[in-house]
């Protein structure tokens, strides 16, 4: 393999493309593996060195097949850890991956798509299924089809199998490096182009943690792959050399199993698997006794939740670490919750999401963009030197010293923290704040495995699932609205939690919930 370097060269730290190599060289023997098997790798890694090899080899066959520096390349293809070595190895061969979720609508999958403008589409036997339907229209939209097994068949697909000797390129700090796609709760996902800098600006402050409160044991994630905090996970953990296990799927058997084998030390999932996991608590054995932090960094996290999890650890003082941002910001708030503080009176009522990080900045304003005083509940915006370069198709993004929408409603409290409401689309008239509503019908009634506040035809109604399937009683509901301060008429639609509509990351689609399925 040969490269070149230049005066405008990164260091290995921010670059995808090279750090795997790098981290190889210095903690190649670390653990570094997925749960299940690696379907299209030339090896199953185990360490740091392995999937610096996995990263070659993919380096190798993406240029067999005419990969070139420049080139887009869509990854479309099942959950798993893979999507990370495809991406580092499309970075360095100098080309520019755009990670789509395999779980997106085929209509969007194709908007995203044709948005590129002509990229090379790398799919499995996931993605060829979900979009052979449409494989007249791909061919219309993308270069060339390529598949990773050969079980992945579209028409005029070329199977990912040929090897050449690959030139590796060393990216500039603003080259952009990777386009991921936000969830696209509100409307059509948008597609973020983070360059090596941006990218870098997600790692700093997560290294930051990492070596502050000295990680040792296994670090578990169960995340969805595509999502650019999986791409500044796994730039954190081979820069500092974290034991790292990836488990693929959130079902209860997969997560309890994982687990179970490995015992991880610290465990990232997306908020809403941390609620489904809530059963796995109640088990014997426990599968969560070994956890000694969890991490979360999409959502605020239901109190109820954060207090089973918590509850479930056999260490002595257990932590919770969550994060606030977006994908166009990466993190920009944290704040560590522990057992102890979870127990105190008036943390239900708390939607406190932290401080902002090292170089992160807030400020509340109204809608015409005054600042408004801390205590005062407005829309938030931060400035941070993470957020992402520019929008496929989008307008140019004002610079990094602007103050961006985060599009969201909350509060900056006099102590600095900041309290998260509401998604500014999600309010509901006459309730202060859903996500506090929610909050505390959770804790009210155990029974609920999820429930979301919607407005319907000028009324309030919340949708919900129970753990056994049967409606709560009715003056049990009562009550707990009382004290959730809904209205008196607020009704409750129910359904299977198998039939809320979600995005790639769990997350609630709050603005499909009227039209997916029946309510009733």
């Amino acid at each position: 393999m040969s490269g070149h370097n230049g005066e405008d060269a990164v260091p290995p730290i921010a670059d995808l493309g090279l750090l795997p190599e790098s981290a190889a060289e210095h903690h190649g023997e670390t653990t570094l593996r997925a749960d299940t098997s690696w379907a299209s790798a030339c090896r199953t890694p185990n360490t740091v060195s392995d999937f610096a090899a996995v990263v070659a080899d993919y380096a190798d066959r993406l240029w067999g097949a005419g990969v070139r520096p420049g080139a887009v390349v869509a990854v479309v293809k099942s959950n798993h850890l893979d999507i990370q070595a495809i991406q580092c190895a499309v970075v360095r061969i100098g080309a520019l991956p755009a990670l789509l979720s395999v779980k997106m609508d085929p209509a969007d999958l194709l908007y995203c798509l044709k948005e590129l403008q002509q990229p090379y589409f790398l799919t499995d036997a996931e993605g060829a299924a979900v979009l052979r339907p449409w494989q007249d229209r791909l061919g219309e939209i993308v270069s060339r089809v390529l598949t990773l097994t050969p079980e992945a068949a579209l028409a005029g697909a070329v199977e990912l199998s040929e090897s050449a000797t690959h030139q590796v390129t060393r990216r500039p700090g603003t080259d952009p490096t990777l386009i991921t796609h936000s969830s696209g709760t509100t409307g059509k996902p948008k597609l973020l182009v983070h360059t090596v800098d941006s990218l870098y600006a997600h790692v700093a402050p997560q290294m930051g943690v990492v070596q502050s409160l000295n990680y040792a044991g296994i670090s578990a994630k169960c995340l969805s792959f595509v999502h650019v905090r999986m791409a500044s996970g796994l730039l954190t953990v081979l820069n500092t050399g974290v034991p790292f296990l990836s488990i693929t799927s959130p079902d209860l058997t997969s997560v309890r199993q994982a687990l179970l084998r490995y015992r991880p030390e610290t465990l990232e999932a997306q908020p809403n698997m941390f609620l489904r996991w809530e059963a796995l608590a109640r088990e014997t054995p426990n599968p969560f006794s070994s956890v000694k932090r969890y991490v979360s960094s999409f959502d605020a996290i239901h109190p109820r939740t954060l207090r089973t999890l918590l509850e479930a650890s056999d260490h002595p003082n257990p932590t919770f670490i969550q994060a606030y941002g977006q994908t166009e910001t990466g993190p920009v708030t944290l704040l560590v919750t522990t057992r102890s503080e979870i127990r105190e009176p008036g943390r239900l009522n708390s939607r406190d999401v932290g401080a902002p990080l090292p170089g992160m900045e807030i400020r509340i304003v109204d809608h015409a963009g005054s600042e408004l005083p801390a205590d005062t509940p407005g829309n938030i915006e931060v400035r941070t030197p993470a957020r992402a370069e520019s929008m496929i198709g989008r307008a140019p993004l004002p610079g990094r010293d602007t103050w961006w929408p985060m599009a969201d409603i909350g509060m900056l409290r006099a102590d600095g923290h900041l309290e998260l409401y509401d998604r500014r689309v999600d309010q509901v008239p006459g309730v202060p704040s859903t996500l506090r509503a929610e909050d505390i019908l959770l804790d009210e009634l155990p029974e609920l495995a999820e429930v979301v506040i919607i407005a319907m035809d000028g009324t309030v109604r919340a949708v919900a699932a129970t753990v056994d399937g049967k409606p709560i009683d009715e003056d049990r509901w009562q009550r707990a609205r009382g004290k959730a301060g809904l209205p008196e008429d607020t009704g409750v639609d129910y359904r299977p939690w198998e039939e809320f509509p979600l995005t790639g990351t769990m997350k609630v689609r709050r603005n499909r919930l009227l039209t997916h399925g029946a309510l009733g």
